[in-house]
């Protein structure tokens, strides 16, 4: 399974580290690469955003902040662009996903799942 993290700061750093004893091909995206002692320790992949790294892998883990660039970056295009029957987990902010476009993926059966803490509105 390939799992992936948008955003590799502290806390999308600590769930790589959570989930590379589970025998999982880790993937990330961030602004700022991460060292590559880091990447060789927990044998990541690095892609060059977030549009890359969907269409790698099975389950995406969302840790960004809220921002221009990140408001909606889960829209009807990007889920569209995840494999079929993939997950998206979203711990960050609700508004990184567009919620129409998560209920639109889950009915077509796009994603096969979506968690979340926080819905907007």
């Amino acid at each position: 399974m390939n799992v992936g993290v948008i955003a590799a700061g502290r806390i999308g750093r600590a769930v790589l580290r959570r989930l590379a004893p589970f025998d999982v091909h880790l993937h990330y995206t961030d602004k700022n690469r991460l060292s590559p002692e880091i990447e060789r320790e927990l044998g990541l992949t690095v892609h060059p955003d977030a549009a890359s790294l969907v269409r790698a892998v099975d389950v995406v883990s969302i840790h960004a902040p809220l921002h221009p660039q990140t408001h909606h970056l889960f829209d009807d295009a990007l889920i569209s662009s995840m494999k079929r029957g993939s997950y998206i987990v979203n711990t960050a902010r609700a508004e990184i996903t567009d919620r129409d476009a998560i209920v639109r993926a889950l009915k077509s059966a796009q994603i096969a799942g979506y968690a979340g803490d926080v819905w907007y509105p």
